[in-house]
């Protein structure tokens, strides 16, 4: 039996990483690479640049959170309001 020669993928048109489906006409571009430090000093710079970023985060969403319960929740729109003050001012008129 005769076997054909080898298809090469690379002359095929698109390669599957540059294909753009009709679910994603924007992918999303790909996460810059870390590398983790390998000298001890350099592990222990990054643990405690660590800590510090979380401190940093939950003070942070603490102040925020202290003045967000300041705030008045209203209910409804400004204009459901009026007109529910108005309907009170005629109740009270017509008594």
């Amino acid at each position: 039996m005769v076997q054909t020669a080898l298809k090469k993928s690379s002359s095929l048109g698109p390669t599957k990483s540059g294909k753009v489906s009709k679910h994603s006409k924007n992918p999303k571009k790909a996460a810059p690479k870390q590398i983790a430090p390998k000298k001890r000093g350099a592990v222990e710079d990054k643990k405690i640049a660590k800590k510090h970023s979380a401190a940093l985060t939950s003070a942070t969403e603490k102040l925020l959170a202290s003045r967000v319960g300041h705030l008045e929740l209203l209910k409804g729109t400004r204009r459901e309001l009026e007109k529910k003050e108005k309907e009170k001012k005629k109740k009270e008129a017509k008594k």
